[in-house]
């Protein structure tokens, strides 16, 4: 027993200091001693610790004994609660069914089940109604969106169209071949500005000026701002001897796009009223004004 204890204190004294010693060598030093290492003290020190280790493993056992016992007592408890809610809902059940019975008059379960067949059936013709009404409102929806396709489908093929005769009526060189283009995109668009404008420009190149300034009206009636119609109207009256109309045709197309006031002087139908008073003072006075009105910027 005592050579036990002293290999015990040799190999802890060993793990402390980190020495690495041979076993054989170890017996030998022990069996060499002539008087013993150890005392009294250290091994009772070992005992108690020994003692202390079995008493916390005893107190750690009853302690996972009592919490397993109160786990399944909880267990017990909720069981006893579920089962006796279920038995108080069955009870309700049973007393609501009772209820109805003497509610409605039930005799039988016959009159039971007629009634009850009743009302689910009233209940699938409602949902049906209104099963429909949504189907229906869907169903418009759907047809009103295939028209908007449709539409916009017919918009698109029309839009291009008329761009390939815009495209045309540019590289025409003949003015009739230009006037005829430009009926035919006016019948595809009834309501083009922009062809009224142009039109009214080839026909007037043909001499109809009369022709001319109704479809510059027509074109002003449909769009009161596009400058390009008063340009041409001014360019009718001009050829028409209506020196003040064109004036203020002129005003008008410069104030919607300044631009067109630099294109005056080479515009050939002006020039037939060069020699007018009132053109020339609206040419020295009137324009240079007008110009820098709209050459202002906005505040």
């Amino acid at each position: 027993m005592k050579r036990r204890v002293i290999l015990i204190c040799l190999g802890v004294l060993t793990m402390l200091w980190g020495e690495n010693m041979d076993m054989k060598q170890i017996q030998k030093g022990v069996e060499a001693l002539e008087k013993p290492l150890y005392n009294p003290f250290i091994e009772r020190y070992l005992i108690d610790e020994v003692k202390n280790l079995r008493s916390d493993q005893y107190k750690l056992r009853v302690e996972l004994r009592e919490k397993v016992s109160q786990a399944h007592l909880d267990l017990s408890d909720r069981a006893m609660d579920y089962m006796t809610s279920t038995v108080n809902n069955i009870f309700f059940l049973l007393t609501a069914a009772v209820s109805l019975v003497a509610l409605f008059g039930w005799r039988s379960l016959k009159d039971a089940r007629e009634q009850t067949a009743a009302l689910v059936q009233q209940r699938l013709d409602a949902i049906t109604q209104e099963y429909e009404q949504k189907l229906a409102a869907i169903e418009h929806q759907m047809h009103q969106r295939s028209e908007d396709i449709m539409s916009n489908q017919e918009h698109i093929a029309r839009s291009n169209e008329i761009h390939a005769l815009w495209r045309r009526s540019n590289l025409e060189e003949n003015i009739q071949a230009k006037v005829d283009i430009y009926d035919q995109i006016l019948s595809l668009d009834r309501y083009n500005v922009e062809a009224l404008t142009y039109k009214a420009d080839a026909v007037l190149d043909l001499g109809e000026r009369e022709w001319a300034l109704n479809l510059c009206n027509q074109a002003l009636e449909l769009d009161s701002e596009y400058a390009y119609s008063y340009w041409q109207r001014a360019c009718v009256n001009a050829e028409l001897n209506n020196v003040e109309s064109a004036i203020g045709d002129i005003t008008k197309a410069i104030e919607f796009s300044p631009a067109l006031a630099k294109d005056i002087a080479t515009e050939k139908s002006f020039d037939l009223m060069k020699d007018a008073a009132n053109f020339k003072h609206f040419l020295q006075e009137e324009l240079p004004l007008l110009q820098r009105q709209n050459s202002e910027p906005l505040q």
